[in-house]
């Protein structure tokens, strides 16, 4: 665009380019040739017109639009304010652009008096009632001149700004804008343009058209590629790959996507990208077997790192299989209840102007009856829904769901899809479903994920073998280096608990002279001046000399982020995630800020979330300590939560914070949030372009790495230049894994094939290995007596963890459930041999061990409904039990004997330390008359253990044995 004659390299490069569009369906009329006679924007619009009486000849009963009846048109056409509102138009009617209410003038020819003309259609590519023309050098009102408009249909939808070789294409990017600022687009003809060009010979760019001056930003400037993402600059290439027919026509119908968001300033119309477009297509040639030689449809992954957009790409998959032929049903799966809000809210905004419909699903009824349902759309549910209406419908014999043809699209396909209720899913619908996943962080064999085995006795531990073969790459080196996501500025932080690498050598040193004696001082020197920094850490952490205490550590690192806030935050612009281990962690470091800014008379807006669970959880959170949560979060929102409120309680929070933590910081708005402290939650699905910044106390590896620095990465502006991640362990070992996920994310890793047993054959080992467990202590309960003697001890913990590591395999296969026969051993009795491995490994004064082989075990009988015994469970039968006579707790003898037997199975359970204690208190308190009906026996029971007559008691025991 330019106002000023071309030079004549100019000239030819702009008729080269011209000759090469016309290779590809583009026509080049001498009326519409700047260089041969002026061509005006009134120019244009008098050829629109005669492209509205060819498309709607029929509408118009064959009778050419009257200039009054133009004149009607264009009064329509300058009340259009942008290109946003405009591409509203274009796509009003099932993907057609119309103009109503047009008023036919008198005519006794005429029949309509009042008509709706078809100003565009997405589908009519490649020929159809479209036409594609191109206008030169095109003069405006205020003596603008544009180089090159690609009209369709006679719409200026594509604008192209040229220069030369030795001009910068930042200078085209300018001239768009200074012409933006003339009023060029705004109420006008213009205002139909869509996508903007810069191009030289060397380089081109394109971007949606934006809705004002304030939008142009070159942070949302693109380079097309090729299906492999190498850049595509050579101009010939551009024209033959992105600017040919129907490429060009789709890039403004198909591959635009109109978001109609609730915030105002959200509201915009995007182009998709050059990786978005081939991953959908990708997936529509899998999806029909287009991509292989036996036309077979099969499913696979997308792999578009995090932050690259993949929402956009999987609604756009999505609707393009929703209104094609073949297929009843596209679900999109999500595997979170707020993923489930967030994702239905963002696909209907895409969908107001598409002609497809956007479903949620509450309930699994509503789930059913939508699937059921012929009319075609897609919906949104989570894999939790899906998976109970499968088990409903399997149970009910009733196969209606299976026969259907369906598509089944999953997001984050890295987190939940390797359990047993993608299995389950999968298996239903193995007629007729494909599935598709996207995601980020693909599984690879380096990832080390578990995985289940399915009925082939393939084990399904990565992406790849539980969906299929990649159908497009987009790593996360090649989307930082498009500038399509933010880098990363990683910080590695020594919070003071070692002075530097040297001294950490020189306690090693002296802690290996005492290791090994026989060694002399110089060969221990040798090998730990031989360590890198990393293993020093390493060899420092395993031999305990450097340590993290929350005591002190926690202080340190609040301190730390609060010193730097306001630079960090750029004054409070945008916010932060500080992610830490453990829910306990996150409630202390959140009571360790609001003292710290209590001491500095300071104020920033925190809030802390995790998982609440539900009442039956053994970790749930106190509800003081929820309330005083709401409390706080209350006094800078204004909004009040309810604890264990169904509407307004803890779900409502969440959804709460989340919104709220996408608006930045509290600089923009005083009930904005600056700080939220999580465990897990919002490091995978969570997208916030004005969060720049996470902290990290705790450990990350590959995707949860990958994942969780990748809330920072969105693109926003020149304020926001890359991600910041601040980690306060380890800066060397950090950096070492920092590395080591960056490399396999950004050139991907393995998927081996691997087979293992049948089913069957795994259980039989199991039940082998059972046996030759009951050899070393026939009865669970009878632990005891192996305390003494070591070897048999040593027996039984051996066999008891072969045992376990066999069921632990067995649990991996779909069609896993516990088998009394088949296993050789009830699921009690197996508890029961549980609790004397940890009597017997308990050491006094610690917690109980924390090995692999049990925690998985407790969490599946809980999901199959076993009871768990535990004090909690003891205390709460007696306090029922116990009765009241003249103000003393008293208990007969049959209850006294039922409280004896469960505290017996409290102690088989693995629990003796806490059994002796319940003991001691029923037959020293309760039994003698001691406790009065004052207290709860629960209340009772904890202010004994922390008595001194408990204390002495308990030292005459023991001196007594």
């Amino acid at each position: 665009m330019s106002n000023a004659p071309k030079n004549a390299s100019e000239k030819a490069f702009q008729e080269n380019f011209v000759k090469e569009l016309t290779k590809y369906k583009w026509e080049s009329p001498d009326f519409l040739n700047g260089n041969k006679q002026k061509v005006t924007v009134d120019d244009l619009t008098k050829h629109w017109r005669t492209e509205l009486n060819r498309m709607n000849s029929d509408q118009l009963e064959g009778i050419p639009l009257t200039d009054g009846e133009f004149n009607q048109v264009m009064v329509k056409v300058k009340q259009i304010s942008n290109s946003y509102e405009a591409a509203k138009i274009l796509a009003i009617e099932e993907s057609k652009g119309k103009i109503d209410g047009i008023y036919r003038e008198d005519n006794p020819k005429i029949t309509r008096r009042q008509i709706t003309l078809t100003i565009f259609k997405k589908a009519e590519v490649r020929g159809g009632d479209s036409s594609y023309r191109i206008a030169r050098e095109v003069v405006t009102p205020n003596d603008n001149r544009f180089d090159i408009v690609l009209l369709i249909n006679g719409l200026p939808l594509i604008n192209i700004e040229q220069k030369r070789t030795d001009k910068s294409l930042d200078e085209a990017f300018g001239q768009f804008v200074r012409y933006f600022r003339d009023g060029e687009y705004t109420n006008c003809f213009m205002a139909f343009s869509q996508m903007m060009v810069i191009t030289s010979e060397i380089e081109t760019r394109y971007f949606a058209t934006p809705k004002s001056l304030a939008d142009f930003n070159t942070s949302f400037v693109f380079h097309w590629s090729d299906k492999k993402n190498k850049q595509i600059n050579n101009w010939k290439q551009v024209v033959e790959h992105f600017l040919m027919i129907p490429m060009a026509h789709q890039m403004v119908g198909d591959y635009l996507v109109i978001d109609e968001a609730k915030e105002e300033e959200n509201r915009r119309h995007m182009l998709m990208r050059p990786y978005q477009v081939y991953a959908l297509q990708a997936v529509e040639g899998a999806a029909f077997g287009w991509d292989n030689e036996e036309r077979v449809p099969h499913g696979g992954f997308i792999w578009h790192t995090t932050g690259s957009g993949k929402t956009i790409t999987s609604f756009k998959t999505a609707l393009f299989l929703s209104t094609r032929a073949g297929f009843d049903k596209v679900v999109f799966l999500v595997d979170r209840r707020e993923l489930d809000t967030k994702t239905s809210d963002n696909f209907k905004a895409y969908a107001e102007y598409e002609p497809v419909s956007v479903d949620e699903t509450k309930h699994t009824y509503n789930l059913k009856k939508q699937l059921k349902s012929p009319k075609n759309g897609i919906i949104v549910t989570t894999t939790f829904k899906l998976n109970g209406l499968v088990k409903e419908m399997e149970e009910a014999h009733d196969n209606s769901l299976a026969d259907k043809k369906m598509v089944f699209i999953i997001d984050e396909a890295h987190r939940t899809t390797m359990g047993q209720m993608m299995g389950t899913i999968k298996n239903y619908f193995k007629k007729n479903g494909l599935f598709f996943g996207f995601t980020g962080t693909p599984l690879f064999d380096e990832n080390k994920v578990k995985g289940k085995v399915n009925e082939k006795s393939e084990v399904i531990n990565t992406t790849e073998k539980l969906f299929g073969p990649s159908l497009h790459d987009y790593t996360i080196d090649q989307a930082i280096s498009d500038g399509n996501v933010l880098g990363f500025n990683v910080d590695y932080i020594n919070t003071g608990e070692f002075k530097n690498y040297e001294d950490l050598r020189d306690q090693l040193i002296e802690k290996i002279q005492e290791e090994e004696p026989d060694e002399t001082r110089r060969d221990i020197e040798r090998l730990v001046q031989s360590w890198s920094e990393a293993e020093v850490e390493s060899q420092a952490k395993k031999r305990n000399i450097l340590k993290y205490q929350d005591e002190t550590h926690i202080p340190r690192v609040a301190e730390e982020i609060l010193a730097n806030w306001g630079k960090q935050s750029q004054n409070r612009e945008f916010n932060a995630i500080l992610t830490v281990a453990y829910k306990n962690r996150v409630i202390a470091y959140y009571n360790e800020f609001k003292k710290q800014l209590k001491e500095r008379d300071a104020k920033l807006n925190i809030a802390m979330t995790f998982s609440f669970g539900n009442e039956n959880d053994p970790d749930n959170i106190d509800p003081e300590i929820i309330k005083g949560m709401f409390k706080d979060y209350s006094d800078f929102t204004g909004i009040e939560f309810i604890v264990g409120d169904k509407r307004h309680g803890e779900d409502a929070y969440f959804e709460d914070v989340v919104e709220r933590a996408t608006r930045g910081g509290s600089g923009r708005n005083e009930k904005n949030i600056d700080l939220v402290i999580v465990a897990d939650q919002l490091l995978t699905g969570y997208d916030s372009k004005r969060l720049n910044t996470l902290y990290v106390d705790r450990n990350l590896e590959l995707q949860g790495l990958i994942q969780a620095y990748s809330r920072t990465n969105r693109v926003f502006g020149k304020t926001k230049e890359f991600g910041s991640i601040v980690n306060f362990q380890y800066p060397k070992m950090t950096e070492k894994i920092v590395n080591k996920a960056l490399e396999l994310y950004g050139s991907g890793g393995k998927s081996s094939p691997a087979i293992v047993d049948l089913y069957s054959t795994a259980v039989k080992k199991f039940k082998i290995k059972i046996g030759e467990m009951i050899l070393t202590l026939p009865d669970p309960t009878e632990w005891a007596t192996l305390k003494n003697d070591e070897r048999k001890k040593q027996n039984f913990i051996l066999t008891f963890k072969e045992s376990a590591d066999q069921l632990n395999l067995v649990m991996q296969y779909y069609e896993f459930h516990w088998d009394d026969s088949t296993f050789g051993i009830t699921e009690h009795i197996w508890m029961q041999y549980i609790g004397a491995y940890k009597n017997l490994t308990h050491k006094p004064g610690t917690s109980t061990p924390s090995q692999v082989i049990v925690r998985p075990l407790v969490g599946k009988t809980k999901l199959a409904g076993t009871q768990v015994i535990d004090a909690a469970h003891i205390l709460s039968l007696i306090g029922s039990k116990v009765g009241n006579v003249d103000g003393i707790q008293t208990v007969d003898d049959e209850t006294l004997r039922i409280i004896h037997e469960q505290i017996q199975e409290l102690s088989n359970m693995g629990e003796d330390e806490q059994a002796l204690l319940l003991k001691e208190f029923v037959n020293t308190e309760l039994v003698p008359g001691n406790l009065s009906s004052n207290l709860n026996f629960d209340e009772a029971f904890e202010a004994w253990k922390k008595s001194d007559k408990r204390r002495v008691l308990r030292f005459l025991l023991k001196s007594g044995e």
